[in-house]
């Protein structure tokens, strides 16, 4: 995403964050804490809400990151691999260039799970915001939904906390900005 200045960056998070607040507040925050029953331990989630409603999310924010990067990571070890296995079986350079290319393209089956993760906790750190009354702008799962994915995904993300959260990936995918 192109840098933007200041100013702009503030009213687009600002847009954000009033969007937010106009969804968790129309029960959304409810939707939230109904999914998260879906796929974590109850004692688990109120040990996070008691962890983080008043520190806010920045770790949480920093692990989806990790993940979402990671998977990328992960891509690129599988393509080179693949270029290994093929270097071994004697196969020409252009053989093995073309299947390290596809192996890092072609999604892998752990893909939408690391994404879906990466997209709950970003969810759940922003809920844990909201809860907390710490105020959207400075939450840092939404500062970096936004930085790096831009508006229209923070609003796919928030209407697709109402969801089933196994399919964020492909909600992620389509957002137009």
């Amino acid at each position: 995403m192109a840098a933007t200045s200041p100013l702009a960056e503030s009213s687009r998070l600002a847009a954000a964050t009033d969007f937010c607040v106009d969804s968790l507040t129309d029960g959304g925050a409810a939707a939230v804490v109904d999914r998260v029953a879906e796929y974590v331990a109850d004692e688990t989630w109120k040990s996070l809400v008691r962890r983080h409603r008043a520190r806010g999310c920045d770790d949480l924010a920093e692990l989806a990151r990790n993940i979402l990067n990671g998977k990328e990571q992960m891509r690129a070890v599988a393509g080179r691999a693949a270029d290994r296995l093929l270097r071994f079986l004697g196969r020409s350079h252009i053989e093995r260039t073309f299947a390290q290319e596809l192996v890092r393209r072609i999604p892998l089956p752990w893909d939408a799970k690391l994404v879906a993760a990466a997209r709950g906790l970003q969810i759940a750190g922003i809920y844990l915001c909201f809860a907390g009354n710490r105020g959207l702008s400075g939450c840092a799962c939404l500062r970096d939904v936004l930085s790096s994915d831009g508006k229209a995904q923070v609003q796919n993300l928030i209407q697709g906390a109402a969801e089933d959260w196994s399919r964020l990936p492909h909600r992620m995918a389509n957002a137009a900005e």
